[in-house]
């Protein structure tokens, strides 16, 4: 039971790799496609998001007001965490 259940498994995992890889041989060339047609676009796209993302991130730690009235507190929290994430990195890298 457990050696048909291990072999089904192995061949749904065989399938959806092989679906996988004729999706990206369809999307790929659209991807670039479009990337090549648009480029100041996609550019202006993804600036925005992430501008979008950094202000709004901003405006909820502002809301928080007891890291708005010490912002030497938060800026200890975001450094430590730098340095976690860091050393995490290079350990996991």
């Amino acid at each position: 039971m457990k050696n048909k259940l291990v072999k089904a498994l192995d061949e749904a995992e065989e399938t959806i790799e092989h679906i996988e890889k004729e999706v990206q041989a369809v999307i790929e060339p659209v991807q670039k496609s479009v990337f090549k047609r648009f480029p100041i676009l996609f550019t202006l796209l993804v600036t925005f998001g992430v501008a979008a993302t950094f202000l709004g991130f901003e405006h909820m730690l502002l809301d928080v007001s007891f890291l708005n009235e010490r912002p030497w507190l938060m800026l200890s929290i975001g450094l430590g965490i730098l340095a976690v994430t860091g050393t995490l990195y290079k350990k996991l890298g």
